[in-house]
């Protein structure tokens, strides 16, 4: 997730961290839904959902969603790009500084949480 408009400037994922961030962008790692072992005919694929959503206020934690990262992101175009290797989508945000929340939902064991486990279809 980055500043549609950033260039590129995002940081590299770090091996063994979910999540690596600068002010330009986030990089969640994980488990594409290519990396399977397995055939077209068998193939389990990794699925994920990914909800943004523009907010004026914070909200309140929820017992059904454990928070992964918490930073900030700058987005001076007020347009956020989220994707992968295979598409993206550009959201709206606010222009300038952007509070960002990733949650996943709270049965997810922390040994689960790795970018190993994690799906991304």
């Amino acid at each position: 997730m980055a500043d549609a408009a950033s260039g590129a400037l995002i940081p590299d994922g770090v091996a063994g961290s979910l999540t690596s961030a600068n002010q330009h962008g986030v990089v969640a790692l994980v488990r594409h839904a290519q990396d399977i072992d397995s055939s077209e005919e068998t193939a389990d694929w990794a699925e994920t959902e990914i909800v943004v959503r523009l907010l004026s206020a914070a909200e309140a934690p929820t017992v059904d969603r454990r928070e992964v990262f918490r930073g900030r992101l700058h987005a001076p175009s007020g347009r956020l790009s989220i994707g992968d290797a295979d598409s993206e989508v550009i959201h709206p945000a606010h222009r300038g500084w952007n509070e960002l929340v990733i949650t996943v939902t709270a049965d997810l064991s922390p040994a689960a949480a790795s970018p190993d486990q994690l799906g991304c279809g």
